[in-house]
């Protein structure tokens, strides 16, 4: 007798074991764009009152429950915020609330790097209380958006605007950048 047949009924709960279920939609993870008192967040931290859907974006299922806090840096602000998170059973979505004041993946705020990128584009400089790196790479992912939707190398006011009124987020590198809100 070899030892994987000695072996094979040994452990029938591993055999029993049940697989978690693989999202079902498109999405494994989603970031809500919300509005949210940011001074509130800060002294509340994870009994801050967050929004939630009414149902799950990806399968419409009522089911969406709490999946715990992340911590999470924003500019202006020493320590991490608690930013919730929520997820839905039945398609394994898991939905990372954001304050809007912040496009995802962006410590700084949009008022902040719009007002980086409007004096880029009027002025020709960059703010010198911000890092210029940081500046830099935001006026390249705005090129980048403008070259994508409008074919403009060299993007001014106009296609900033029209980029923004799009909803997408205008420095992102990315080509599936919209920001959703809840």
């Amino acid at each position: 007798m070899s030892n994987s047949e000695a072996t094979a009924g040994a452990h029938p709960a591993k055999e029993e074991r049940r697989r978690l279920p693989r999202a079902k939609g498109p999405y494994l993870l989603v970031v809500l764009h919300v509005a949210v008192d940011v001074q509130r967040l800060v002294e509340l931290g994870k009994k801050y009152p967050w929004p939630r859907p009414k149902r799950c974006l990806a399968c419409s299922s009522w089911r969406v429950w709490g999946h715990g806090y992340v911590l999470r840096y924003f500019e202006g602000f020493l320590l991490p915020l608690w930013i919730k998170r929520l997820r839905c059973p039945d398609c394994g979505v898991v939905y990372t609330l954001r304050p809007d004041l912040f496009y995802w993946r962006f410590r700084y705020s949009v008022r902040t790097i719009l007002s980086s990128l409007t004096t880029k584009i009027t002025d020709g400089f960059w703010l010198p209380s911000l890092p210029r790196q940081n500046q830099q790479y935001w006026y390249r992912g705005l090129r980048l958006q403008s070259l994508r939707t409008r074919n403009i190398v060299f993007p001014d006011m106009t296609a900033l605007k029209e980029i923004i009124s799009s909803g997408l987020v205008p420095v992102s590198h990315s080509f599936n950048c919209a920001m959703l809100r809840l």
